[in-house]
């Protein structure tokens, strides 16, 4: 499969550095804002809630 997305003209392969700097261009949103809380809820901004799916599931008060 590699060797055949090689073989289309202006594709080449980044290095794990050059991956590590490339910045997305999208909505404008910032994901890194979104999270779950204990109770399984979508923390954030607005459209976390488009973004993001949080495990129903119950765990402010476990034990570790």
């Amino acid at each position: 499969m590699k060797t055949n997305l090689l073989n289309i003209k202006g594709v080449t392969v980044l290095s794990k550095k050059s991956q590590s700097t490339v910045k997305g261009e999208g909505c404008g949103v910032d994901l890194s804002l979104c999270g779950c809380s204990c109770s399984g809820s979508v923390t954030g901004p607005f459209y976390c809630y488009y973004f993001t799916a949080c495990p129903q599931i119950y765990t402010c008060d476990e034990a570790i």
